[in-house]
């Protein structure tokens, strides 16, 4: 999880508690925030695997 992302949300929260309708948009903005780090990191996590798997192939190859 993004820690800027939870941060923006409880941000969000206390100034919502407020009555200050800004927070709406911080606390999305923050969920924006939450999302795209999610995705991001299955990305990376996903291109990682793929460079371990390609690279276990070239070694099984270079064995024959």
């Amino acid at each position: 999880m993004s820690t800027w992302g939870v941060a923006f949300i409880s941000l969000g929260l206390l100034l919502t508690a407020y009555r200050n309708w800004f927070g709406l948009v911080v606390i999305i903005l923050g969920a924006v925030m939450m999302i795209v780090a999610r995705n991001n990191k299955k990305k990376a996590a996903k291109l990682e695997q793929e460079k371990l798997q390609e690279h276990k192939e070239t070694k099984i190859k270079s064995r024959k």
